[in-house]
């Protein structure tokens, strides 16, 4: 026969209060502190689980009592003792009383919530699993890591049967010396799944799940986002790009008599959005500005020709899209890719130039994940 742990429970709770208390703990509210501490938001809703009966607690493998939601029911329950004991101490007594009693055989997860204990016991004793699943992110960067990183943002999904808590973080790493600087930094994210077993809080053995890239924000932002610089003349107005894709002018030249041109005038339209013409220093009141000479040079002179391409010859269509993008990565995300994606590109067409720079040549390999002396070694 079965063991009912929420009466069990229950009981043991009122005992150990009136051991040390006058106050009397009702039972209807020792059910409903039981409910919480096993994850239910009432004891209704403890009775009604079918899915993952309660009395298979003993042959879980980790049981988490919910802290958080004992603390949320306590402020709910009204008439409860003064004296009554804390949440965590609560869930302490009970969970000592069912692993004396052999009525919970596995870990006992124990903390103020579930997301702290993951953030700063779990993960970081599980840190040799996650140095071996960022192995491979790792030779991709030129650091060496020593020290854990710090995780500060860990959410909590429940996907009914199971629990899966997900942890983003930066791991950085020390340079080294010892090959050009190609990121210390992995921008990672770590999954740790909680099959249910007993209850809404008794588990199998968690299951742990790490990806990661290298964080490349100390590439030049043009070749990571190929993102055009701002225009010289949206710089000289003191707005956006976007801001000026919206605004309609004339252009005036302002030269002396023999074609010396000193400057341009431009009188905006009367339709251009006024939010945006507030923005333009210096300009008149019949919407007149002057701007230099230079106001329209391409702010990107070296600029490669769209038009031009670059092949990769007698090769099948899977081996020349590895060739050309270098494959996706291990937890790389589709913006990653894409982005790098967008360097390749640039640092390609600079070769086809004929502009590339060594530094320019170590850095392609790296993105495409190949030995630069076997592709582009001759070049230098």
């Amino acid at each position: 026969m079965s063991t009912d742990l929420s009466k069990l429970c229950a009981d043991f709770l009122r005992q150990n209060h009136t051991s040390r208390s006058t106050e009397k703990l009702k039972a209807s509210h020792a059910r409903e502190l039981v409910a919480a501490f096993f994850g239910y938001k009432s004891h209704a809703a403890l009775m009604a689980e079918k899915a993952y009966p309660l009395d298979r607690l003993e042959e879980a493998y980790i049981f988490v009592p919910d802290i958080p939601l004992m603390n949320d029911r306590r402020a709910k329950l009204g008439g409860l003792p003064d004296d009554l004991t804390s949440s965590i101490d609560i869930a302490k007594l009970l969970s000592g009383m069912l692993s004396d009693e052999g009525l919970c055989g596995g870990n006992i997860w124990l903390y103020d919530s579930l997301e702290t204990y993951i953030a700063e016991v779990l993960l970081p004793d599980c840190q040799t699993l996650i140095d071996d699943q960022l192995s491979g992110t790792m030779a991709e960067t030129n650091a060496g890591f020593f020290d854990s990183p710090y995780y500060d943002d860990v959410q909590i999904e429940d996907r009914g049967d199971e629990l899966v808590a997900i942890a983003k973080t930066q791991y950085k790493g020390e340079p080294l010396d010892d090959k050009p600087f190609c990121g210390d930094t992995i921008d990672m994210v770590v999954q740790v799944a909680l099959p249910r077993m007993a209850g809404k809080r008794g588990f199998y053995d968690f299951e742990l799940e790490v990806g990661g890239s290298v964080n490349d924000d100390w590439v030049d932002p043009e070749l990571r986002y190929g993102k055009r610089p701002r225009s010289n003349l949206a710089a000289e107005l003191g707005i956006t790009n976007d801001d000026l894709e919206l605004l309609e002018w004339e252009t005036l030249e302002n030269s002396s008599d023999d074609g010396l041109l000193y400057d341009y005038v431009l009188t905006f339209d009367e339709s251009c959005p006024l939010e945006i013409l507030e923005k333009i220093d210096g300009l008149n009141d019949d919407r007149t500005i002057r701007v230099s000479v230079n106001a329209f040079d391409n702010p990107y002179p070296d600029e490669p020709d769209e038009a031009m391409h670059y092949e990769v010859p007698n090769v099948r269509p899977k081996d020349q899209w590895l060739e050309m993008t270098g494959g996706f990565r291990f937890g790389e995300t589709l913006e990653q890719f894409q982005h790098r994606q967008a360097e390749i590109h640039a640092l390609r067409n600079r070769i086809a130039q004929g502009q590339a720079t060594p530094n320019d040549i170590d850095r392609l390999s790296h993105l495409l994940g190949t030995d630069q002396d076997d592709e582009f070694g001759d070049m230098f």
